[in-house]
């Protein structure tokens, strides 16, 4: 019995485990897509990148709303922040409010 009793609570710990990790997986490869939108747009308003950012949302299921994301295009640099959250089930009937925060700045040439 102690056995079945450990491997529940194993499964279950692993379970969360997947669940976060999965959560915080989505949210690198957001990240990683949205610098090199950045990198390969340096020519493209702010309202066009933002744009772009939004559709990659989409498509890797990120749940951010467009008016907590911001992109500035300054003297040779882009600026972008933005956050969201999500509930992620860590244990079954149990929902826990996770947030994410996004910050990418890149340097352009012109």
């Amino acid at each position: 019995m102690k056995t079945v009793i450990k491997l529940i609570v194993v499964l279950v710990v692993l379970n969360g485990a997947y669940r976060v990790g999965s959560a915080y997986w989505t949210h690198y490869q957001f990240q990683d897509s949205i610098q090199q939108l950045a990198q390969f747009s340096e020519h493209a308003a702010p309202e066009e990148l933002k744009a772009k950012i939004l559709e990659q949302a989409s498509t890797l299921g990120v749940p951010i709303d467009p008016d907590n994301l911001t992109v500035v295009r300054g003297n040779r640099r882009i600026d972008i922040d933005g956050n969201y959250f999500r509930d992620i089930e860590i244990v079954p009937r149990f929902k826990r409010h996770w947030d994410f925060t996004i910050h990418v700045t890149v340097l352009t040439l012109s």
